[in-house]
């Protein structure tokens, strides 16, 4: 399941983005509204072991595609108990979402070959922003594939060369799309039609039949808004007449 085969994009929800740290209400809400592509986040270290354990219990039987998001932030220490943490996702044979700051061990993260997808960063973090960094990240990771992030690339470069030259050089790795727009405290928003129409730009030729993540935060008060981003982000991966 953590390849999508069809000849269109794929759009769905990150649980986190949708419901913060309801996972089992993220999944029924896009089950209710026809969505059959989720990445099951664990951002946090907490959230790790909850998640893993209700696998079995999910109704997940709709997806046509189903990525994991490992924890974004733990300490050196707890490495390899996140690795042992993730074997049932493994098993399954999901795509496993990491940022490349907390790979402290890179050959710990061999097994999980090409399920393993590096996700390119915001200015926050000290590796994995640019192209040079991703691939001396791809050197001690052969077989690991990127998740590409939109937004945090163009956070870095607004001219979108950064971007641009990702996508150019890593083509064949780009495993999942993460889509959104950030705000000056690198948070994901809502997509403004600016943004959609920058990521139109380079995306619609570009990453056809790779599964698409919508990250702007939409739970609360924005709950509305998810069927309008979900548009927005189908709507940026057209491609370009220009």
């Amino acid at each position: 399941m953590s390849r999508f085969n069809e000849s269109s994009h794929q759009v769905g929800f990150s649980t986190g983005a949708l419901e913060r740290r309801d996972f089992r209400q993220a999944v029924a809400w896009m089950v209710a509204n026809g969505i059959h592509t989720v990445e099951l986040s664990a951002l946090r270290f907490d959230e790790l072991p909850p998640l893993v354990k209700s696998l079995n219990d999910l109704p997940l039987e709709s997806f046509k595609y189903v990525s994991f998001h490992a924890p974004s932030s733990f300490e050196k220490d707890k490495e390899e108990h996140v690795i042992e943490l993730l074997q049932p996702v493994r098993k399954r044979g999901w795509n496993i979402i990491v940022h490349p700051d907390v790979i402290y061990t890179p050959s710990r993260w061999s097994s999980f070959g090409e399920q393993l997808l590096i996700e390119n960063m915001d200015r926050r973090k000290a590796l994995g922003r640019t192209s040079a960094e991703l691939r001396d990240l791809f050197k001690q990771l052969p077989k690991a594939r990127l998740c590409l992030d939109v937004a945090q690339a163009r956070q870095l470069d607004t001219t979108l060369m950064l971007l641009w030259d990702i996508v150019r050089r890593f083509s064949d790795r780009i495993g999942e799309v993460h889509i959104s727009e950030l705000d000056s405290m690198c948070r994901h928003q809502p997509m403004s039609r600016g943004a959609v129409m920058d990521y139109r730009q380079v995306l619609g030729r570009a990453v056809r039949m790779t599964p698409v993540i919508v990250e702007s935060m939409l739970d609360a008060n924005r709950s509305g808004l998810r069927m309008n981003e979900y548009k927005m982000a189908q709507e940026a991966l057209e491609m370009s007449q220009a």
